[in-house]
Order: C-alpha cells, then structure tokens, then sequence
C-alpha cells in the first residue's frame, strides 16, 4: 500500500470514530432530558445496550496493565542495577573444584603445561610458575576470584598451584 491509501484509510476511521462519539454524546443528552425516572433509565440502558462497554473495560484494563509493567521494570531495573556480585549463593566448597587424572601432558618453548585429561578436556597453563606433573596424577582444579581456576596436585601436603585455562 501506498502513502496515500493508509492516509485515506486513518482519516475514515477517525472520521467514524467521531461521529460515533458525537452522536453517543448526543443521545446522552437526549435521555438526561427525559423528565420521567424509569423512561429516563429505559433510555440509558438501551443506549447501553449499543455501545459495547466490554470495550470500554478492555481498553482501560490493558491500559492499567501497560501502566503497571512499565512501573514494574523501572523498580525492578533500578533495583537490581549493579547487584549481581550481591547475590549470595550456598555454593559448597565442593562444587568449587573438580578431580581429574592426567592422560597426556606436553610443554610448550615458554616451560607452561599443556594438560590433556582422561575425560578428553584439554588445559593450557597461563602463568609461569613452576610445577611439576606426571602422567596418571590426580589433580584438583579450583575456582578463584574473577573467573580464574587453578590446577594443584590431589594430595593434602601440596600447596603448589598453577593458574590454567581450558581451551578444548
């Protein structure tokens, strides 16, 4: 459709809806003359009877609606702004960390490891500590602060760690 069609077509139906308006204000006023008290009801309810007031009541009910999400996303929005580090969460110390066994080990020309466990995931390390690994040695990877993990022998005695990441 062109520009000119949809005009044509927003311009009849405001048209329409202000005639309607008009002759619904008219005939209002034709009942609140009415001297009579139960011919004056008779005209209101069959006035009532043309209109559809379920409309009426949809529009102003979606309209509440609207108006209540609206107030709702801005408290919420405002509320919740720079609080995700707040959330606290019952996360055990256990699932914090994980045991894998080693399956393959390699060291790039920098001396960092490049870990390959027994379920498949491959681990690189990022810092340049010094570590010593074997193959078929159990190990515990832990979550830090900010996202970090770190890699450290399964074995009470051990406080050696090396920071890793995983890249496959």
């Amino acid at each position: 459709m062109n520009k000119t069609t949809l005009l044509s077509i927003f311009s009849i139906g405001l048209v329409s809806m202000s005639a309607t308006a008009g002759t619904l204000n008219t005939e209002l006023a034709k009942c609140s003359q009415i001297k009579d008290s139960l011919a004056r009801l008779v005209c209101f309810d069959d006035l009532a009877k043309t209109v559809s007031v379920s409309s009426v009541h949809k529009e102003q009910h979606s309209e509440s609606k609207l108006a209540v999400k609206k107030v709702a996303s801005v408290v919420s929005k405002d509320t919740s702004f720079g609080a995700e580090h707040l959330k606290k969460t019952n996360v055990s110390e256990e699932d914090l960390q994980v045991v894998f066994v080693v399956a393959k080990l390699t060291k790039n020309q920098f001396s960092k490891w490049f870990v390959t466990f027994e379920n498949g995931q491959q681990w690189k390390q990022t810092d340049s500590v010094y570590f010593k690994l074997k193959v078929g040695e159990s190990v515990i990877l832990k979550k830090g602060a900010l996202g970090a993990v770190y890699l450290k022998k399964n074995d009470p005695e051990s406080n050696r760690k090396i920071r890793v990441k995983r890249i496959k």
